[in-house]
This record gives C-alpha cells, structure tokens and sequence, in this order.
C-alpha cells in the first residue's frame, strides 16, 4: 500500500491509529518497520509539547466517530450515544473555546489563537479521509468551533 515510510509519517489519521493500538496498513509491524526501522513519532519529538490544545483535537475527534457510529446505530442505544457524543463535543468546545471562565483564560480581546490551532488540526485530519460522514462532522466541528470562538467575545 505505501512504499515509503514519508507516505505513512505523512498521513496525521495512520499516525493517530497506530498511535493508538491500530495495526499498520500493512500488518502487525509489518514490512515498513522490517524495512526500515521503527518509525519515528513526530507529534512527541522535542520533548513535552508546549501546545495544550492537541488534548482537545483529539477529544474532538474521538467525539465524532463516536456520533457517526451512533448515527448508524438503530434505536435506544444509538439516540443515547448521539446525544453523548454531542454533548462532549460541546463540553470541549465550551472548555477550550467558549465564554470565560474557561479552563485556559485569555484576557485580550478577541480570540485566542490556539482557537485557530483547532480548527486547523481538525480541517487537516478531515481533509486527509475521504468524501463521507465522518469528514463532514470533522469540518463541521471545525466550524462550530470558530463560531464559538467569535461569539464567546
């Protein structure tokens, strides 16, 4: 499937599997690490991350697979996991995005630019899936935290 290890370090979703227990596209540590080397993990390098807000593009992200699959869900059990699912993407953007008292305060005016950060990640793991439900939550999530941003000032 991928031929190099740049086309596996490149994509932020296999990272993110694989980061997470996922097996590579290729099998269980499978010929790109026998070829190359373990890879490394470019979202740890350089020590701790001075940028708390990757907690929250993650929380984002789980929270919207989290509603697709509910979404394909029939009955109770669906409707009752939609309504988790949108109640903690609005927890998180209430915590990182909303009006103050937040959890990272920002007393100048306007919003606070790791809003931008946000938005950001998140367009960027929607636009690295293909056309569906899941990339059109991801960038509607995306969206839904400008407008929280805005209207929070």
């Amino acid at each position: 499937m991928f031929n190099t290890p740049a086309a596996y370090l490149n994509n932020p979703v296999l990272r993110w599997l694989y980061a997470h227990g996922w097996e590579e596209p290729v099998g269980p540590l499978g010929p790109l690490t026998a070829q190359f080397g373990p890879l490394p993990d470019p979202w740890r390098a350089g020590g701790p991350r001075p940028e708390p807000w990757h907690v929250a593009v993650g929380q984002l992200v789980q929270a919207v697979q989290v509603k697709e699959l509910a979404a394909r869900m029939k009955g109770k059990q669906g409707d009752e996991m939609a309504k988790s699912a949108a109640a903690a993407i609005e927890f998180v953007l209430d915590d990182w995005c909303g009006t103050p008292p937040r959890k990272w305060p920002w007393p100048w005016p306007g919003p606070p630019p790791w809003v931008w950060e946000i938005a950001s990640e998140l367009s960027l793991v929607a636009n690295t899936l293909q056309a569906g439900s899941l990339r059109d939550g991801l960038l509607e999530v995306a969206g839904q935290v400008i407008q929280k941003a805005n209207a929070a000032r």
